[in-house]
């Protein structure tokens, strides 16, 4: 059902820009087929890779290739489609402005070939410079971001790393994902948590990136939610490799850290609505705790914050939204999440939605930086 949407709505995007890129200028035809070809390639790249990712003894260098180049195409083709709506926009309402003045200028017409091709190279050049920022945001080490909380309920200090989103696949370079340990590693932490998305592909071409993954340190060891593209590529694979590999895995079920700290995670919530075995149970989830310990939940979807303020947890740790990820595709995020990014207060739960490590699809961001959030939990004096 996705794809279908999605080719539809590729479809879309490809001919209104192919049309308006080539079609009423005088561009040679040789050109024009070159053009055509790379916007089909970016627009449907999401749909060839995926053809890609079932052909058995492909290597991975090939698809890592296509899948770089495509993807990259995909989010360039997506910058020039909507540089040219703003563009033509505000062209026509100019256009119209100076007619409705009576001036009635040719050099203004948006049918002017001239000028649209000359409009459209200034497109494609802006198109680019914003596209290889976007690749650079989206490819570098993530930043840090620093959160302090205080609580009269925390009775000792500790530091809390969290990790989003970071879609590894076959094409992520493990190089990028020792980097990212290492960095976590040096802040020192006290609790890991994974908070859903970590992987985005079959556990048979990850082995070296969960090698990679396993050196994260702490002194309390590393715990995780489940996210949706962990249900997409192989649960019960992720849930062995996650057991194996020391992460321990939150599925409706919590644990009591430092004595005083209990941590609690619960399946993806668009994912448990569509599958009935992968309910959510705060009840459940809550076993083994009390209301003298400080609460986190960990949720990959932060839809779910609405719904837990009955239970008494006191902080909420969440991503899926990346933020929006591609300016300005965080207009539609927004559209279907309540919580897009950063810090919220939900009657009285302190909700905090990060942007993630990782990319999907394009490794590009804009407007929407990587991160990996540090959270210092302090004991509250009297």
């Amino acid at each position: 059902m996705f794809f279908i949407a999605y080719f539809i709505v590729a479809l879309a995007c490809f001919a209104i820009t192919l049309k308006t890129m080539i079609g009423y200028t005088g561009i040679r035809k040789s050109n024009k087929i070159i053009i055509a070809a790379i916007f089909a390639f970016g627009w449907f790249s999401p749909l060839i890779i995926s053809a890609l990712r079932n052909i058995t003894g492909l290597p991975n260098a090939i698809f890592s290739s296509v899948s770089v180049v495509g993807y990259t195409l995909m989010g360039f083709s997506f910058i020039v489609f909507c540089l040219i709506l703003l563009r033509d926009i505000f062209w026509y309402g100019i256009y119209g402005l100076a007619r409705a003045m009576g001036k009635d200028g040719w050099s203004l017409n948006p049918k002017n070939i001239s000028v649209l091709g000359r409009a459209n190279f200034i497109i494609v050049i802006i198109s680019t410079i914003i596209s290889v920022y976007a690749f650079y945001q989206g490819t570098k080490i993530p930043d840090f971001k620093n959160i302090r909380v205080e609580h009269h309920l925390l009775k000792n200090d500790i530091r809390l790393v969290q990790i989003s989103d970071l879609h590894i696949n076959r094409s992520t370079p493990v190089s990028r994902i020792h980097k990212i340990v290492n960095a976590v590693n040096n802040t020192n932490p006290d609790l890991i948590v994974l908070t859903g998305d970590i992987v985005d592909d079959d556990t048979f071409h990850l082995q070296k990136h969960l090698d990679a993954l396993q050196n994260m340190s702490s002194s309390y060891g590393v715990y995780a939610s489940i996210g949706n593209h962990e249900f997409y590529n192989g649960l019960s694979s992720w849930i062995y490799e996650y057991q194996r590999r020391g992460i321990n895995l939150l599925f409706n079920q919590g644990a009591t850290i430092n004595d005083n700290i209990f941590v609690a995670g619960v399946p993806d919530a668009f994912t448990a609505n569509s599958n009935p075995s992968l309910n959510i149970n705060f009840t459940h989830t809550l076993s083994g705790s009390n209301r003298d310990q400080y609460r986190v939940l960990l949720s990959h979807n932060p839809e779910i914050a609405n719904s837990i303020s009955s239970y008494n947890f006191q902080m909420m740790l969440s991503g899926h939204t990346h933020g929006g990820q591609l300016f300005p595709f965080h207009i539609f995020v927004k559209k279907s999440n309540q919580y897009l990014s950063g810090e919220y207060d939900v009657n009285g739960i302190k909700l905090y939605v990060s942007n993630g490590a990782g990319t999907w699809g394009p490794s590009m961001r804009l407007f929407a930086p990587s991160e990996i959030t540090v959270i210092d939990l302090i004991k509250k004096e009297k």
